[in-house]
């Protein structure tokens, strides 16, 4: 008798693990259906040709930068300026600043490595952000509120000497960087935003 129910025990268990194995087989084959109703995942190209239909096929998707204008001309005299321009063809917002030789226009989405030499101006538009990489760079403003130093928390006020490898953020039009006159060695400065060299 006890060799009797111990077989029909694991014959009842290997019954229920086949069971239950199968169920879960069977739930899962529900869930692979790709594009079924059971699938929640779609692709960014799928939302893409929705919306596009929706449109009538007039979303543009191309979105890499394309560079209209980008010219420098420093000679060496305090009147020169620099003009920097960047379109993006999915970006309508750009920002323009003209303050007596500065005129600067571009887009918020390129990054730009300025060389600023001893005595020029890096003037940043609203918005703006900056890291100074190398060399000694000072804040320029002309009001007692300066620039926003996002790495340390801090506010950075007019003439203060600026930390290397921290973000700085422009709250208004107007601040900006600037290398003391009396160094030797130039600043290099990563720029994303609206700005202009004097």
């Amino acid at each position: 008798m006890k060799k009797r129910s111990t077989w029909l025990l694991a014959v009842a268990t290997v019954g229920i693990g086949i069971w239950v194995g199968s169920s879960f087989t069977t739930v899962s084959n529900a869930s692979s259906q790709l594009g079924s109703s059971d699938d929640p995942v779609v692709t960014k190209s799928y939302v893409d040709q929705q919306i596009q239909k929706a449109l009538g096929g007039s979303l543009n998707t191309s979105t890499t930068p394309t560079n209209s204008n980008s010219s420098s001309t420093n000679s060496g005299n305090s009147s020169s300026s620099t003009t920097n321009t960047n379109n993006t063809s999915s970006t309508a917002n750009t920002g323009s600043n003209t303050t007596g030789t500065l005129t600067s226009t571009n887009s918020n989405s390129k990054v730009s490595i300025v060389e600023l030499r001893p005595g020029k101006k890096l003037i940043a538009n609203a918005g703006t952000q900056v890291i100074v990489r190398k060399g000694k760079a000072i804040v320029y403003s002309d009001a007692s509120n300066g620039i926003i130093d996002i790495t340390s928390g801090t506010e950075v006020g007019g003439s203060q000497v600026i930390s290397n490898n921290h973000l700085l953020l422009f709250p208004r039009d107007g601040r900006g960087v600037t290398v003391d006159a009396a160094s030797s060695s130039n600043a290099t400065v990563m720029v994303i935003g609206s700005y202009g060299v004097q």
